[in-house]
């Protein structure tokens, strides 16, 4: 009966246990709760691989501007390599057509001098092989280049005088002057025997409009010229 009584005591005497009460919690906030958790530990996981993988700003940046000078330095060599070339191209395209030119000057006097060297059965002709007036570097002053030749047989020396002939105007009227090469004799000596090259220099009288420029050859001791060429001024 005591050991009864006794065992009815305990649960509710000093001695008996702690008994706690809780709330009932519903399974929905229990779920809420481990996703919040869940989602917090992907936050923190995802912050620190981005700053272990991108590093500092700075640096990068630092970076950036660092590959930008680089190409900005290689675009400047690469366009002044273009220049370069371009200006190479230039310079030779100069120098072939300089070359083209003296290679045809070349065959011209090739042809030339065959033709003055060749002989033939008749008599030396005597003729103009080129007649050409440029304007000089003061005003009314022209410079004349003339080539003279004797084709055929060459057994003759030619010689004689070269008179230069003005043909213009003068106070609106026709006139023939006679020109002083050079500023000097009136008239040219000639002697060759194969060909013989004329230039020099006149200038126009005052009041005479030129127009036109005549060159006559005299042989030595004839007062008829023997052969005669006339070419316009140039404008």
């Amino acid at each position: 009966m005591r050991r009864q009584l006794r065992r009815m005591k305990r649960p509710f005497g000093a001695a008996a246990s702690t008994v706690a009460v809780r709330p009932a919690v519903p399974w929905y906030w229990r779920v809420a709760g481990v996703l919040l958790l869940v989602f917090v530990g992907y936050i923190v996981c995802y912050w620190q691989l981005a700053m272990e993988g991108f590093g500092s700003p700075v640096n990068k940046l630092q970076q950036l501007a660092q590959e930008n000078q680089s190409l900005q330095a290689k675009a400047v060599y690469s366009e002044r390599q273009l220049q370069v070339e371009h200006a190479a191209q230039i310079s030779l395209a100069k120098e072939l057509a300089v070359l083209q030119d003296e290679g045809m000057q070349l065959k011209e006097d090739v042809a030339f001098y065959k033709s003055i060297l060749a002989e033939s059965d008749g008599t030396g002709v005597l003729k103009f092989h080129s007649f050409k007036l440029a304007k000089g570097a003061q005003a009314g002053q022209y410079e004349y280049h003339i080539l003279l030749v004797q084709s055929g047989r060459h057994d003759k020396t030619v010689q004689g005088n070269l008179k230069l002939n003005l043909s213009g105007l003068q106070d609106g009227k026709p006139v023939t002057v006679a020109v002083a090469a050079n500023d000097g004799p009136p008239a040219l000596k000639v002697n060759f025997k194969y060909y013989q090259r004329l230039d020099g220099s006149f200038t126009l009288p005052k009041g005479v409009t030129g127009q036109t420029l005549e060159a006559d050859f005299l042989e030595m001791g004839s007062n008829q010229p023997k052969i005669s060429e006339a070419v316009n001024l140039p404008g």
